[in-house]
């Protein structure tokens, strides 16, 4: 189980860490909201994920099952909504941050720190670079924004201690300097075929999309490949 506190950042200090480490494009496709799990698409620059969250009595569970990039970009067509963002991870002491320049729909700067358990959340101690907890505020998690979008996000100020702290994190105090170039997605980079997912057709414009015959069909195959992976 993974929990995660998100802060919201100062759009001057994502640029500034995207030019000292480079990023990662990535897309990711909501399905309708459903009470008590949550079914998405994300597309990388050169794979692509089908992940599950359920609600549990301990908490959230996510599983994640990687799939053909075709199918991903056929997915993403029939996605309710869609988040695009260029990401970099960071380490930060023990833990690795998560920093997040959102394209769309709406322009939001974010940072993520992820911990194994609710003993460490609760102890971490957020870097003065980071602006607003947005943890509890559900408008901004990565469902919300795609199926309702955020009509304003609140502005972070830019300080001399904020910027000063996320220098000290980026001249390797607390991690190896290292840059990623930024690419797009491949499967947004170039047509593809569109390949049948998990023997449904195609999505066209002369094809009727039953979301749930799709999501049924998604969750057999990945009910199948973590079966695989455990045994």
């Amino acid at each position: 189980m993974t929990i995660r506190r998100r802060f919201l950042v100062a759009s001057a200090l994502v640029r500034l860490i995207q030019q000292e480490r480079g990023g990662v494009r990535q897309i990711e496709g909501f399905f309708p909201e459903q009470q008590d799990r949550t079914l998405w698409v994300r597309l990388e620059e050169s794979r692509a994920l089908l992940l599950l969250r359920t609600v549990g009595p301990d908490g959230d569970i996510e599983e994640q099952t990687e799939i053909p990039v075709g199918h991903a970009h056929a997915l993403l067509d029939v996605c309710a909504g869609e988040v695009d963002y260029t990401r970099t991870a960071l380490p930060i002491r023990d833990h690795m941050a998560l920093i997040d320049q959102v394209l769309q729909p709406g322009a939001l700067h974010l940072v993520t720190v992820e911990f194994d358990t609710a003993e460490e959340a609760r102890g971490f101690d957020p870097q003065p670079w980071f602006g607003l907890e947005v943890t509890a505020d559900n408008r901004f998690n990565y469902q919300a924004l795609a199926l309702r979008d955020i009509s304003e996000a609140p502005e972070i100020p830019l300080s001399n201690a904020a910027l000063n702290s996320l220098l000290d994190t980026l001249e390797s105090r607390f991690g190896a300097r290292t840059r990623v170039a930024t690419n797009h997605p491949t499967g947004k980079q170039m047509p593809q075929t569109r390949t049948q997912v998990a023997g449904l057709a195609p999505a066209n414009e002369s094809t009727k999309i039953d979301l749930t015959d799709i999501e049924a069909a998604m969750m057999r195959e990945m009910e199948r490949t973590l079966q695989e992976n455990r045994t």
